[in-house]
């Protein structure tokens, strides 16, 4: 395994960690009724989600292209 590839899978883990914290932080608002900060916290993780998702991918992709040279070597 690469070490590009391992980098962008702790990324990845970071990222899912925090989309959590920030889904966490969405309903510690919820309880405070402050609607409109829970809903940007709620797209905050969201989005963080996502990029985490694409780098999980990108992480994929790398590992998948090491193999695919080892192969032909």
């Amino acid at each position: 395994m690469s070490p590009q590839s391992l980098i962008y899978d702790g990324s990845s883990l970071l990222l899912t960690g925090a989309s959590l914290f920030f889904f966490y932080e969405t309903t510690q608002f919820l309880v405070g009724k402050d609607y409109v900060a829970s809903v940007l916290t709620l797209v905050v993780g969201f989005l963080l989600l996502r990029v985490a998702v694409e780098i999980g991918k990108l992480a994929l992709v790398i590992r998948r292209r090491d193999r695919e040279r080892g192969e032909e070597r």
